[in-house]
C-alpha cells in the first residue's frame, strides 16, 4: 500500500515483495556508517534527467532494509531516495557508490523488458542543512519567496518540501544529504530559477549541504514577459505550463479560466521551452502531439515576447 510521501510519522513498512517480477529495481538500504539495515525508506524512481514527487510514496524498504522499486515499463531511470522529513537521514540520488546531490552522478537503469535489475545498496548519510538568503534584483529580501529542489507541478502547487524565505530574507533547507545540490528559487514577481541563474536544473550552480559551509545568497533575476496566445480557448478551467528542453521541469504555469484566450507568464530567458496546454480535459502540447515532437521555444532576453499555441500539423 502506498504511504504519504512527505510526512513525518511512522509507517508501517510494506512486506518484502519476494513475487516481484519487475519491471524494477531491487536492492537494500542501510546505514551508511554502521551498515545496518534501514526500515521505513521511500524509494522511487523517475525517468532520466526528471524529478517530481508524488503525493504518495509507492515503495518503502522493509524491517530487513529490502525494497523492490518498480518502473512503469522500458527506458532509462534514475533512482531518488526520500526519508520523511522527520528522518536523521537525508534525500539523495543513487550512485554506483553511494549518495549524491545531482542527477548528473546518479546510477542508470535501463529496461527493455520486464525484468529485475539488481541495484547497488543504498548506503544512507545524515541529514545536514544549507542555509543562506535571498533578495529581489534592489537587493532587498525577496517577497514570498520559497527554495526547494523539485520544479513546480502542472497544477500550480509548489513542492512540498520547499523551503520558505523569512522577512529577512533566509532560507534553511535541513532535510538533504550532505552532497552538492541544486537549487530552485521563486519570489513574487519573479520567475521560477535555479542557482547559477539558468532555467536547466542540469547546468544549474551546484550549492553544498554542509553546516561549515558558507551561507548561500542569491540575487533572483528578473524575468521575460511571456505571452502566449490560445486560438482554440478551452471549455473549462485548465493549465498552461513552459517545459525547460532539456529536464522537462516546469519553469512557468499559469491557471487558464473558461475561455481564455491568452496567458501571461513570466520566465527566465536564456531557455528553449516546451509549452503544454490542459484544455477542456485533455493536454495539449504546442505544435505536437507529445513532449517529444512539440515545438521548442526560445526565451529571449530583448524584451517581451508573444507565442501562439498551435495545433500539430
Amino acid at each position: 500500500m502506498a504511504s504519504a510521501l512527505v510526512t513525518g510519522a511512522t509507517v508501517a513498512p510494506q512486506a518484502y515483495a519476494a513475487e516481484f517480477t519487475g519491471p524494477g529495481v531491487r536492492t537494500s538500504v542501510v546505514d551508511a556508517a554502521t551498515g545496518e539495515p534501514v526500515a521505513d525508506i521511500c524509494v522511487f524512481a523517475v525517468p532520466v534527467f526528471t524529478l517530481s514527487f508524488s503525493g504518495l510514496c509507492p515503495t518503502r524498504s522493509d524491517s530487513r532494509g529490502r525494497v523492490d522499486v518498480a518502473v512503469p515499463g522500458p527506458g532509462s531511470y534514475n533512482l531518488f531516495v526520500l526519508p520523511d522529513s522527520g528522518s536523521q537521514y537525508g534525500a539523495q540520488w543513487v550512485s554506483q557508490t553511494g549518495g549524491t546531490g545531482t542527477q548528473k552522478e546518479a546510477r542508470w537503469f535501463t529496461f527493455t523488458a520486464d525484468e529485475i535489475l539488481p541495484g547497488p545498496t543504498i548506503r544512507l548519510d545524515h541529514r545536514s542543512v544549507i542555509t543562506g538568503a535571498v533578495s529581489d534584483a534592489d537587493d532587498a529580501p525577496a517577497v514570498h519567496g520559497t527554495v526547494g529542489i523539485v520544479a513546480p507541478v502542472p497544477d500550480g502547487s509548489r513542492d512540498p518540501r520547499y523551503s520558505l524565505v523569512g522577512e529577512d530574507g533566509t532560507f534553511v533547507i535541513d532535510w538533504l544529504g550532505p552532497y552538492d545540490w541544486p537549487l530552485l528559487f521563486s519570489a513574487d514577481g519573479y520567475p521560477y530559477q535555479w542557482s547559477g541563474h539558468v532555467g536547466n536544473r542540469l547546468r544549474a550552480e551546484l550549492v553544498s549541504a554542509d553546516p561549515n559551509a558558507l551561507p548561500y545568497d542569491y540575487q533572483l533575476e528578473s524575468g521575460t514577459e511571456v505571452t502566449v496566445e490560445i486560438p482554440d480557448p478551452p471549455q473549462g478551467p485548465g493549465y498552461l505550463v513552459l517545459h525547460n528542453q532539456a529536464t522537462k521541469d516546469p519553469v512557468a504555469v499559469a491557471e487558464l479560466a473558461a475561455a481564455a484566450t491568452s496567458a501571461q507568464l513570466v520566465v527566465l530567458p536564456r531557455q528553449p521551452v516546451k509549452i503544454s496546454c490542459l484544455c477542456t480535459g485533455e493536454l495539449r502540447w504546442h505544435g505536437g502531439t507529445d513532449f517529444a515532437t512539440a515545438i521548442a521555444e526560445p526565451i529571449r532576453t530583448n524584451g517581451p515576447q508573444t507565442i501562439t499555441f498551435a495545433l500539430p500539423s
